[in-house]
């Protein structure tokens, strides 16, 4: 069978309505109609969002058109090693943001797990609290070996856990016990999809067909919605640390970056203040304190 035989045979089994692929095409205008929904419902968001992202590919652009050439010595390899892992949390947010305008946000919500893991680690290692090399599981001189690096990793990410969030934190207990928590609602849907099966409950009580296709549900948005806010905050709160040491952006990047910073904080507290949620709170002191980078921090090594 040739290719072009081959895909004759595909549409003519898919097709619908008469249209090849049709049933497709319907699955894409739930996922835009979910889009639309969205849009017409969450503009404060949407306005953080994409000002947030508008901030990161300016801060690209001014960094590799106008600071690279000012750097005139090497910098730390630590600032290489930082500088993708920025790079990656920011990308990550943008995918799994379009995942959860398409229909799809506990799927997006989950992969936010991902980027709060290595965003967490690497403001550690960047207070100096663990070594930058172990949060790679990675020791100096020593041959690669995958079965020490997992192990090294993952010792590293606990011990992160307990300073940045856990017991060792220095964090209020209330905030300790709201973080557990969120972290808890991760773990549900990451292992297993516990929160994804709650959307099939009248379909296993026999009350209802089995739900495929997008459609709006405003408990699951807001869950990707408020935790993208908060973990797009403590990733904003590392972008000042790609300043070089002493070459610094100027004063009204840095007006914009507090201006971002600012509407995160209100966001997150308006969750306790306005909804009476108190894991709003919580994040509020978590990202000040454990974050605490601002428009004029540098990369810590030169």
């Amino acid at each position: 069978m040739s290719p072009a035989e081959m895909q004759q045979r595909l549409e003519e089994i898919s097709r619908y309505r008469g249209t090849a692929y049709g049933r497709v095409h319907d699955l894409f205008d739930s996922e835009n109609k979910f889009g639309l929904e969205v849009a017409s419902r969450y503009h404060g968001y949407l306005a953080l969002s994409d000002a947030f992202k508008s901030f990161f590919l300016e801060t690209t652009e001014v960094l590799n058109s106008t600071i690279r050439p000012r750097v005139t010595t090497p910098l730390s390899e630590f600032h290489a090693m930082f500088m993708p892992r920025l790079v990656h949390a920011w990308q990550s947010l943008c995918g799994l943001e379009r995942l959860a305008l398409h229909g799809y946000p506990l799927q997006g919500y989950a992969g936010l797990r991902n980027i709060f893991d290595n965003i967490q680690t690497t403001s550690a290692a960047l207070q100096g609290m663990v070594d930058f090399y172990a949060t790679e599981g990675i020791v100096p001189g020593q041959l690669l070996d995958i079965a020490k690096v997992r192990k090294l990793r993952k010792k590293t990410e606990q011990e992160v856990s307990l300073l940045m969030a856990g017991a060792k934190s220095g964090l209020s207990q209330a905030t300790i016990d709201e973080l557990a928590h969120w972290d808890r609602m991760f773990d549900f849907e990451t292992h297993g999809a516990r929160l994804s099966f709650a959307n099939a409950q009248d379909f296993l009580k026999g009350q209802g067909p089995l739900p495929v296709k997008p459609q709006f549900n405003e408990r699951n948005f807001a869950m990707f919605m408020n935790r993208y806010c908060e973990i797009a905050w403590m990733t904003h709160r590392l972008i000042p640390l790609i300043q070089p040491p002493g070459v610094p952006f100027d004063g009204q990047w840095k007006d914009k970056w507090r201006l971002i910073d600012e509407s995160f904080s209100l966001i997150s507290n308006a969750l306790t203040k306005d909804l009476g949620k108190p894991i709003g709170a919580a994040i509020a002191e978590y990202v000040t304190t454990k974050f605490p980078f601002n428009a004029d921090s540098e990369f810590p090594w030169k």
